[in-house]
């Protein structure tokens, strides 16, 4: 099982909760769903395995979305596979979903007309501009990612080039608001969605950070140490310029902050991780909280633990843990 991230896949996933599946048809969410108040709604996104002929994997079924409540959503107008560049459907990938950090949005491209949609778990779906890929590039060369709140989407792709670039769109106003320039991996929005944060390569190896606003402008870049460089991934502050990192396992744990502004250390707070986990996402969920979502594997399968941290204190509170279903081709957790 794979679980897709923008700039680093993680292979092989975990466990089937006992779920009842709801077969919704055109997409529409149960009463319950659309009552419920609580936040992070939706657990993860997964789609099923399929062997074919030739002895490979294939997604199969449709798209579903596990909620907290231990329910299970058909995502039934998702496309299954992504588009090559001409037009051809991809049966070896799944196609780009992703769900926002608060787990009430989810964006996809829509089965029946191939746009790019981000659908409000409790309310509508935003349809945004036609053709938001360049001609030439294929669904299966891009990838999706939702802020925090949803309210802001970065559609990734590898150009005729071989270079990646990131489109950002306003999803309330269902309109592009720019590009990145070239890139070498997406970091993540910042802790409001106003920014994002690049990875670039430098000279001799070295690996660059950089923040862009949501029209693509550069608003700071540095070359940071290795420590900042070698311990990704990194989560981008409401700030725009305060990126976390860990570093450590166990009780030997920290949580490190640098400024991509000023290029400085600006501080580091010690608290316990699992040593048996890896750290998969970081995002930045308050003025002075960050989440992480960590992986294990137990067999063929992926736990997930989401753990929000107090960035002056160090204190870590559990905010979810479970297992990712049985026999999934791909699966897409929240953020933060």
């Amino acid at each position: 099982m794979i679980m897709q991230h923008p700039t680093r896949p993680i292979t092989r996933g975990l466990t089937g909760l006992a779920l009842t599946m709801l077969a919704l048809p055109a997409l529409a969410l149960p009463a319950a769903a659309q009552t419920q108040t609580s936040h992070h709604t939706i657990r993860y996104a997964s789609v099923d395995s399929c062997p074919r002929k030739d002895g490979t994997a294939t997604p199969c079924h449709t798209w579903r979305l596990d909620l907290l409540d231990g329910r299970r959503v058909a995502l039934k107008d998702a496309m299954l596979w992504p588009l090559t560049a001409k037009g051809r459907p991809d049966r070896t990938n799944s196609a780009p979903l992703t769900v926002s950090g608060d787990g009430e949005s989810v964006a996809y491209f829509r089965k029946s007309d191939h746009r790019l949609v981000v659908r409000e778990f409790h309310g509508g779906v935003r349809v945004m501009p036609r053709n938001p890929l360049p001609r030439g590039v294929g669904m299966n060369a891009a990838w999706l990612k939702l802020s925090q709140d949803g309210d802001r989407l970065a559609l990734g792709y590898i150009a005729g080039d071989g270079r990646t670039r990131v489109r950002l769109f306003d999803v309330a106003r269902a309109s592009a608001t720019g590009t990145t320039p070239e890139t070498d991996g997406f970091a993540g929005f910042s802790g409001d969605g106003s920014a994002v944060l690049l990875q670039r390569a430098g000279d001799e190896n070295t690996i660059g950070l950089a923040v862009h606003d949501d029209t693509g402008a550069e608003l700071a870049a540095a070359v940071p140490p290795q420590i900042v460089a070698n311990n990704g991934p990194w989560g981008l502050s409401a700030d725009d310029r305060t990126v976390a990192y860990v570093t450590g396992l166990g009780e030997k744990a920290r949580l490190r902050f640098y400024d991509v502004a000023t290029d400085q250390a600006t501080g580091s707070v010690r608290f316990s991780l699992p040593k048996d986990a890896a750290l998969d996402m970081i995002d930045w969920t308050g003025g002075h909280e960050v989440t992480l979502h960590l992986v294990r594997s137990q067999g063929s399968r992926d736990v997930v633990t989401v753990l929000k941290v107090d960035t002056e204190t160090g204190r870590t509170r559990v905010r979810d843990s479970y297992k990712v279903r049985s026999g999934a081709f791909a699966y897409l957790s929240c953020g933060g």
